[in-house]
């Protein structure tokens, strides 16, 4: 891995200043931005840099001996870069968003070469999103839950509906020939097949609201994400609990089969969680904007279940 050199302008920043926030300020980027930039660049060193209290980020001997070897060369390129920026015209600011794969690559990556300003992009599950954007790592995400933090406002994004999709090979005659209304016999038949997963609380949810106890086997695959797990769907055999909108061009294409709803439809409320008040408040919006209106394109339609 090599060191980028914003890490660099962001210690000197933080170093001159003594807070995250006037660094921020300084570099007109959001505090998460500084804060990912400062970890990058502790992660690449192997070491801290600064001891952190409530008020100041007090530098240590490996940050001051750093600051030497690198301040004079940062100065000569700041000169520079402020004599092309006046010619060049207004600075891109820098986005910090947090949200599962699956989902960027929904609604927000048909949209980056639009964006007017420059965007970090960190997945993950629920825990971890809302880890980050408490922490200062991320200005804004998309979750399913709703996590009481100081300075954070929620939104509503909208509902996704989830299925059991099989892949195109796997073979369904006997689900088909099933009485549905025999919880005991549909159990039996979905237990025997191969499963791919890659979220337990929904794993453990969709057993629980149909057949009202917990699953007793586990998933045989376990992914990274629903991308890779329509991708695997579409080559072979076995079942998953997918969000219709991620797979409902497969599903028209035939390359997936949607199976089931279950004996109760199994919904997710997924909302926009972002900073208050931030400097990024222009961006936040633009990215709001686009979320919604490619959600909405998304989730319009409701699947057709073989049962």
């Amino acid at each position: 891995m090599r060191a980028d050199l914003e890490w660099f302008r962001t210690f000197k920043a933080i170093f001159d200043t003594g807070t995250m926030s006037d660094a921020a300020k300084e570099l007109n980027i959001s505090q998460p931005g500084v804060s990912l930039h400062l970890s990058s660049l502790e992660n690449y060193i192997g070491h801290p840099l600064f001891e952190r209290n409530t008020r100041k980020m007090i530098p240590n001997e490996r940050a001051r001996k750093l600051y030497r070897q690198i301040c004079y060369s940062l100065t000569k390129l700041e000169e520079v870069e402020n004599s092309v920026r006046k010619r060049s015209g207004k600075e891109r600011m820098t986005l910090c968003l947090g949200v599962y794969s699956g989902l960027f690559s929904q609604l927000i990556a048909p949209h980056i070469a639009d964006l007017d300003f420059n965007l970090i992009v960190q997945f993950g599950d629920n825990d971890k999103l809302s880890k980050l954007l408490e922490s200062g790592s991320v200005d804004i995400i998309i979750t399913s839950i709703e996590t009481p933090i100081h300075n954070i406002s929620y939104q509503v994004l909208g509902t996704s509906e989830f299925i059991v999709a099989a892949g195109k090979e796997t073979d369904i005659s006997q689900f088909q020939q099933l009485d549905i209304e025999n919880k005991g016999q549909v159990r039996k038949w979905l237990q025997s097949q191969l499963w791919y997963s890659n979220e337990k609380n929904i794993w453990a949810r969709f057993w629980k609201l149909n057949f009202k106890k917990e699953s007793d086997f586990a998933p045989n695959y376990v992914m990274p994400d629903k991308n890779t797990i329509l991708r695997c769907l579409e080559k072979g055999v076995g079942l998953a609990l997918m969000p219709h909108s991620i797979c409902r061009d497969s599903i028209e294409r035939g390359d997936i089969i949607c199976l089931w709803k279950g004996y109760v439809e199994m919904k997710n409320t997924l909302y926009i969680g972002h900073r208050k008040n931030s400097i990024l408040s222009d961006e936040i919006q633009q990215i709001k904007e686009i979320m919604t209106t490619e959600f909405e394109k998304c989730h319009n339609e409701s699947c057709q279940p073989l049962r």
